[in-house]
């Protein structure tokens, strides 16, 4: 089956997205991170914080799952054009996606998530014989799920006279500052068995963490494997008048559901609930919608992000190795040295530097190098 440029093109913007937001991840500690991170200083990193938070952060992961469920209908698709099995196939897909994801959360990087999609990977098989209508369910309910769980422990715990509800712990800034100390030691200047040491608790932790994200990234799965099988990217002009109406109102709403959160500049709150699980989605979806567009009008003004999209899987994984250089001891350790605007622009000229690797390298090889492997590992040649 012929590549559909436009998903390419979506996969490459992607990880742009993606490695805007995880450079941050390699440059504080987990922990710092995970209690609201470090203060941010100057009118351009606050001003940068803001636009992050807004257009950036839990928007570009969710990019990559729904492409990632568009893309296992089209592997169901063409191995029944083949006849060949497609669930054994797939489980060997999932599980060598795992190992990948392992040997990247122990060796590379803490914040890998391979490991989430493979295990939400296998359990998108089920759904993938269903209609398209029966796949749109089950991608809301899995999507609405833990925003209305968390809703009602919320409303529940309010109604029973709970304290400060709104916000259940008091961050206090002077251990956000002990922990990216403490981190900066191990990444900044330790050995790398230190950092692998400390490297798998933060790997452990942060998969713990996404654990609570797990429904919402099976349902980003079935919502992308709901398009491809109403074929939406096979013919983009024709589905125009559908991207236009998906692009506003996917726009406006989720803007609508982050907005709150920013200007509260709160925590564990019904707003917080509001912006992940609501407002994210929407606003991806509008991604979506606004790069097809453009892409149907300027498909050369694009084109571009289709070569890192081509070898998506390479160039996340390159992503993180390129980032260990830049931050870690064995590199140029930077770690807790730059300011978000310094680590924003370093992710821009990495993905430059991206282009033009995955450019070059496609001239020579019809795919990138681990999705070579990959495919030997689960196909067997």
């Amino acid at each position: 089956m012929k590549r559909i440029e436009v998903l390419d093109g979506l996969r490459g913007f992607a990880l742009l997205g993606i490695l805007i937001v995880n450079i941050n991840f390699f440059n504080e500690s987990l922990m710092a991170i995970s209690l609201g991170g470090l203060p941010v200083e100057g009118s351009l990193n606050e001003t940068i914080k803001t636009v992050s938070a807004l257009f950036v952060e839990g928007k570009f992961i969710l990019l990559f799952s729904f492409l990632f469920g568009y893309g296992a209908v089209i592997l169901y698709s063409n191995a029944e054009a083949a006849k060949r099995k497609f669930t054994p196939m797939f489980i060997r897909r999932m599980l060598a996606l795992l190992f990948f994801g392992v040997l990247h959360g122990i060796f590379i990087w803490h914040g890998d998530v391979l490991t989430s999609y493979a295990l939400m990977g296998l359990l998108l098989l089920p759904f993938i014989r269903r209609s398209p209508k029966t796949t749109l369910i089950w991608s809301i309910v899995f999507t609405l799920l833990i925003p209305l769980i968390m809703t009602l422990f919320m409303i529940v715990g309010s109604l029973s006279g709970g304290s400060n509800i709104e916000n259940m712990y008091t961050i206090d800034p002077s251990q956000i500052i002990a922990f990216q100390q403490e981190d900066q030691q191990i990444y900044g200047e330790g050995t790398y068995m230190e950092m692998t040491a400390k490297r798998i608790n933060d790997y452990i932790a942060s998969l713990l963490n996404m654990i609570l994200f797990f429904p919402q990234i099976l349902g980003t799965f079935l919502l992308g494997a709901y398009f491809a099988k109403r074929k939406f990217f096979e013919d983009i002009y024709s589905k125009k008048s559908t991207f236009v109406k998906l692009g506003w109102v996917g726009g406006f709403a989720g803007i609508a559901f982050t907005i709150p959160r920013i200007l509260s500049d709160s925590s564990n709150t019904l707003l917080d609930v509001g912006s992940v699980f609501i407002g994210a989605p929407l606003l991806m979806l509008s991604y979506v919608s606004i790069f097809s567009i453009v892409f149907m009008k300027y498909p050369k003004s694009l084109h571009f992000f289709t070569y890192p999209g081509k070898m998506a899987f390479s160039m996340y994984i390159l992503q993180s190795i390129m980032c260990s250089l830049v931050f870690y001891s064995y590199g140029l350790g930077l770690f807790g040295k730059l300011t978000l605007w310094q680590t924003t622009a370093t992710a821009f000229m990495l993905f430059g530097l991206q282009m033009l690797l995955s450019a070059f390298w496609l001239r020579h090889f019809k795919t990138g190098p681990l999705e070579y492997t990959w495919r030997i590992l689960y196909r067997g040649k």
